[in-house]
């Protein structure tokens, strides 16, 4: 029976007759030959007619109707898959065919080297396959071939100068792959090539010399790793319109005529990049530029009055270098100009009026300057303007009344400014606008009444924070229903709370801390699903806490704190299952504290200090396993501290201070391995100071002053090697203080009064007398004198032996140190020599330290002969794999690699030296950098990408592969201009060195980076550094720590996003707050990356794309990477 249903299907399959035309037969051929096609190809039917064909999907054939031969073939998006060198060789028999296009399909393998036997084949166009594999020279057989676009593959390997040999191409796309070495001068030397494709590759090497007769037209080279300068061989191309070079590491000084031979260039591409010196005057004579970005270099002086030649010019990005000088006035020439990018310099003086005479201005972004000055009226004429930044700069001076003459204005920011003056009630006539930033001046007045009325879309972002503004906040803010964000704190609003904008339910944040506003809060606000964070602290509200606040589900943060808020605080409050900061402190709030507050299980830090709260201490508040820091102290609290802290795993805070607490020291809290500061002062606690205290070894702060400990401090307490600051002062302790202690007491000698038992001596290093009076008697004192006499002597002989030792390892000169005699290997850069390194470091002084890490310490040192900056990685050799990572790092050379410029053995240490990263580690500039710095979104976005570039780098271009196997924030280094570095190889490992059946004793990696699978000790591979990048990932977007306090116990950052995901309801509200300052589009490109990140912490490792894959999604990424607000 099967058989017989088999045959009845093989009979419907369409087989190729010998009556057909040659081309329809190759064409069903092709067909039959895919894993998949479409339905579009279902309609190519085996028929007799010897015109049918031509009317097939996707077929083109010649227009002479007697003549049926196909001329192209285009399948663009057809859905169709399969291994390409199997199906090609179908479409190179159709005889006359010159036009082929099988982009945007998912083909896989190598490309079919059989492509050099079409000889009549002038186009052929694979864009956007899955093809692998490096290049066939077969492909670039001599042909009619005129148009070769691979790009948006996978490819790898070398550009084989075989390319040389097509004479006729005019055209070659090999972008967006993986292909590394160099640019053959063979291909350059084509004298029909006008086009050249090669951006977001692995190319590196210097640019070669172009030829005399170059005859291109575009030339597009970014994101590879280029180096050295543009060779002036270039302007032999005096054909060319679009120059891209950007995102690669080229520099140096270009000279001034570069450009004089080059006047037909439309397009200039040179951002991030190491370029320097003057921006050539050349490029100012170029007639035709309509586009020119030169964001992200070293280029410094002024903006010359030349400018005005560049007329046609539309687009102009010369942000994020070190221009100096003011704006030139003769850019009122240009007419045509959209977006002007002039931020992150430091540009001087007031804006130029003649900036109103560009007309066709819609993007204006002066941030981060130095301008002064007011802003020019005539900037009014600017109606088609949609974005103007001009945050911190120094600008004075009101906003202009003609600002509502800006009809297309949507984003208008002058965060950070020294204006004055009212907001002008026209701006409430600007019906495109929806981010009002004018936060950070000295603006006073009133709000307009009307302020959001008018606005059709609506309002997004009010942010008035830190201005003189008075009056009431006006209810017409939310008129759009949209308002995301109302900041409006440190002014001098009055007036009742705004109970009418509080209902809006597009609001996200509410922010109206340290006004004068007063009387009560509403318990009939109604229920919000959206609010998230509510901070009302420093006003004169009064009254109850309104329980309504349980029922606002979104709620992440409140802050009711220094108010004047009185009764009993509502239990409620542990039904907010997404609160993670409550803060209720400063207000007169009675009663007890509720323990059902524990019940919210994402609570995170719990302030209700300065209260008058009563009764005990709930045990369930100290037993979460979710709070970090709580505080309770400056109350009423009665009863002893509840020794329950064994769940309390994450608690690093604990402030009990002044209060009426009684009982012992609770000893359950020394299990807490995270703990930091514990304020007990100011209470009744009794008895010794137990020996469990010794085990919180990560404590850096302990107060237990004025309360009733007694006896001898213990000496466990010598293991509390964090600690810096501790207040013991009236108690009634006793006897000696252990070195630790005795260390962080010397600081304040105040934090030991009012023990009179207490023996200080101990903290200069003394000895403790008795407190007996009893006087030695004769054998006694002849016994302390004969030990004396010994112990001088054995005092000197030890200072003879050392004086002896130094001297006989003195060195003789000044190149040597007092390692001389130390066995030493040594290959160091030609300006740093040992010496520098050791009066660098002071000796390896812990003030130079820039970084440890479970593979070494880094130093900072500066080579006396050129001022250049090294870091100096220390190693114990007995503890490293110092050769291991010399090794690796020996082989590598990539832009997103750190450099090793050399090394040193001595005296049982390893020194590596590497370049220095100015900006440090992406994790230092993420959570600890103070004041914390501002991300712009592309600039997570390119360190996102040059993350990965490196990662793909070691996985699949270094034979063999390396596997990191420790990649964290903590080991991405930045430099001047946030290119990441990926740093730290002690961990890493070849992938030859790995053997199929080997398993890692030990965990391998940083918690909270480390992917599932190293949990059970299985073979690691190169999935296990792509599941650490994607928790990078999400801690650029998100800036949360892999395992961040915030988190509910349990919950990585991973789990947390995906959790999140699942039940917010602003899905932005788990990106960085930042935010508000992006684009709504860049907030979309955000929850895109958020996704790629999921996909790289997949659990299974299968599921896990590689870092090629991660790249190729990253350069398909629609970021503004031409430039952006």
């Amino acid at each position: 029976m099967f058989l017989l249903f088999l045959g009845y299907v093989l009979l419907l399959v369409p087989i190729p007759s010998a009556s057909q035309p040659q081309a329809a037969l190759q064409l069903l051929r092709f067909r039959n030959s895919l894993a998949e096609t479409s339905r579009s190809l279902l309609q190519w039917n085996h028929t007799t007619s010897p015109s049918a064909h031509c009317n097939w999907p996707g077929v083109t054939c010649y227009s002479n109707e007697t003549d049926f031969r196909v001329k192209s073939l285009v399948v663009t998006k057809f859905g169709l898959s399969g291994v390409l060198v199997d199906s090609f060789p179908y479409l190179c028999q159709i005889p006359d065919l010159t036009t082929l296009d099988l982009s945007a399909n998912n083909f896989s393998g190598s490309v079919p080297a059989v492509v050099g036997n079409c000889s009549k084949l002038i186009e052929l166009f694979l864009y956007n396959n899955s093809l692998s594999g490096p290049l066939p020279p077969d492909i670039f057989t001599p042909g009619q071939l005129q148009r070769l676009d691979l790009g948006l593959n996978q490819l790898s390997g070398m550009i084989p100068p075989e390319v040389g040999q097509c004479k006729n191409l005019i055209s070659l796309a090999l972008d967006l792959n993986f292909l590394n070495g160099g640019v053959p001068s063979e291909l350059l030397s084509i004298p029909s090539l006008s086009e050249v494709y090669l951006s977001g590759n692995n190319l590196n090497g210097s640019l070669p010399d172009f030829p005399s007769n170059c005859s291109l037209v575009k030339l597009q080279l970014p994101k590879n790793s280029f180096h050295g300068p543009l060779p002036p061989s270039i302007g032999n191309c005096r054909q060319l319109k679009f120059l891209d070079a950007s995102e690669n590491d080229l520099g140096g000084v270009i000279p001034q005529d570069f450009f004089k031979d080059l006047t037909q260039l439309e397009i200039v591409y040179l951002m991030r990049n190491n370029f320097e010196g003057q921006i050539p005057m050349s490029l100012w004579s170029l007639r035709n530029l309509t586009k020119l970005v030169l964001e992200g270099n070293k280029f410094n002086g002024s903006i010359p009055e030349d400018i005005k030649q560049c007329d046609k010019l539309t687009y102009l990005d010369l942000s994020l270098n070190a221009l100096t000088g003011h704006l030139p006035t003769s850019v009122s020439y240009l007419r045509n100009l959209e977006k002007l990018y002039l931020h992150n310099n430091t540009l001087t003086a007031p804006l130029p009026s003649g900036i109103g005479n560009c007309t066709s201005l819609v993007h204006v972004a002066f941030r981060f300057n130095e301008i002064s000055g007011i802003l020019p009226p005539e900037i009014c004429r600017l109606r088609r303007l949609e974005i103007l930044m001009l945050n911190y700069n120094q600008i004075e001076g009101p906003i202009p009344h003609c600002i509502e003459n800006l009809i297309s204005l949507r984003v208008f920011s002058v965060y950070c400014n020294k204006m004055t003056g009212r907001i002008p009630a026209g701006i409430t006539n600007l019906t495109n606008l929806t981010d009002l930033v004018l936060a950070q001046n000295n603006f006073t007045g009133e709000i307009p009444s009307d302020l959001g009325k008018n606005m059709v879309p609506g309002l997004d972002i009010l942010d008035l924070t830190g201005n003189q503004f008075t009056g009431e906040i006006p209810s017409t803010v939310c008129s759009g229903n949209r308002l995301l964000r109302l900041t409006i704190g440190d002014n001098k609003f009055t007036g009742g709370f705004p109970t009418e904008i509080i209902k809006c339910k597009s609001l996200y944040r509410l922010f109206l801390y340290n006004n004068r506003l007063q009387g009560s809060i509403p318990n009939d606000m109604g229920i919000s699903s959206s609010i998230a964070h509510f901070d009302v602290r420093g006003n004169l509200f009064e009254g109850t806490i309104p329980t309504v606040f349980s029922s606002w589900r979104n709620l992440s943060l409140i802050d009711l704190s220094e108010n004047k808020f009185s009764g009993s605080i509502p239990q409620e409050f542990g039904e907010l299952q997404n609160l993670v900061t409550m803060n209720i402190s400063s207000n007169r709030l009675t009663g007890a504290i509720p323990p059902e507050l524990s019940h919210s299980t994402n609570i995170d830090r719990l302030d209700l200090s300065k209260n008058e709260l009563a009764g005990g201490v709930p045990p369930e508040i100290l037993s979460s396993s979710t709070l970090t820091i709580i505080r309770l102290q400056e109350n009423k609290l009665t009863g002893v501290i509840p020794d329950v802290f064994m769940s309390s795993r994450r608690l690093r805070e604990l402030q009990l201070g002044n209060n009426l607490l009684g009982g012992h020291f609770p000893c359950s809290l020394s299990r807490i391995q995270t703990f930091q500061h514990l304020n007990l002062s100011t209470n009744r606690i009794s008895g010794e100071i137990p020996s469990c205290i010794g085990d919180l070894i990560k404590l850096e702060i302990l107060d237990i002053s004025i309360n009733n400990f007694s006896g001898a401090i213990p000496p466990a307490t010598d293991n509390m090697r964090s600690l810096y600051f501790v207040n013991i002062s009236y108690n009634q302790l006793s006897g000696q203080i252990p070195a630790v202690w005795a260390k962080a007491l010397e600081s304040n000698p105040r934090t030991t009064l009012g023990n009179p038992r207490l023996c200080l001596a101990s903290m200069k290093g003394g000895n403790c007398r008795s407190h007996k009076k009893a006087h030695p008697g004769g054998p006694v004192l002849a016994g302390i004198i004969i030990g004396s006499f010994f112990l001088t002597v054995c005092l000197l002989a030890a200072i003879y032996a050392l004086l002896t030792r130094f001297w006989h390892r003195t060195p003789t000169s000044p190149h040597q140190t007092l390692l001389y005699h130390q066995s030493s290997n040594e290959e160091l850069p030609e300006d740093l020599n040992f010496m520098d390194i050791l009066r660098g470091t002071e000796g390896w002084s812990d003030k130079h330290v820039i970084g440890r890490g479970k593979h070494g310490t880094v130093y900072r040192a500066e080579s006396e002969k050129s001022k250049k900056q090294w870091a100096i990685k220390k190693v114990d050799l007995s503890e490293s794999k110092f050769n291991s990572e010399m090794r690796i790092l020996n082989l590598v050379r990539h832009r997103n690699i750190l450099r090793m410029g050399g090394y040193s053995i001595r005296n049982g240490y390893g020194y590596i030296v590497t370049e220095y990263m100015p900006e440090g580690t992406l994790y230092h500039l993420l959570h600890k950098r103070l004041p914390c710095v501002a991300l712009t979104w592309e600039q997570r976005c390119r360190i996102a990408l040059g993350i990965a570039q490196g990662l793909s780098y070691l996985h699949h271009d270094c034979v063999p592969p390396i596997i990191h196997r420790d990649v964290k924030s903590d080991n991405i280094l930045l430099d001047s201009e946030f290119e990441p570095k990926i740093g730290d190889f002690g961990a890493a490992k070849l992938d030859s060195e790995v053997d199929e059946n080997e398993t890692d004793s030990v965990i391998v990696g940083t918690l909270g980076y480390i992917a599932p699978e190293n949990a059970y000790a299985t073979r690691l591979t190169e999935k296990c550094d792509v599941y650490s990048y994607g928790i990078i990932v999400l801690e650029l977007v998100c800036r949360k720590l892999p395992v961040d306090p915030s988190f509910d116990e349990g919950l990585d950052i991973v789990s947390w996003v995906r959790t999140t995901l699942k039940g917010c309801n602003h899905q932005y509200g788990l990106l960085d707050e930042e935010i508000k300052y992006w684009e709504r589009e860049e907030q979309e490109e955000a929850m895109v990356m958020v996704d790629l990140a999921l996909q790289c912490t997949e659990m299974a490792p299968d599921m896990r794309p590689s870092m090629r894959d991660v790249v190729a999604s990253l350069l398909k990424f629609p970021s503004k990477f031409e430039g952006s607000v």
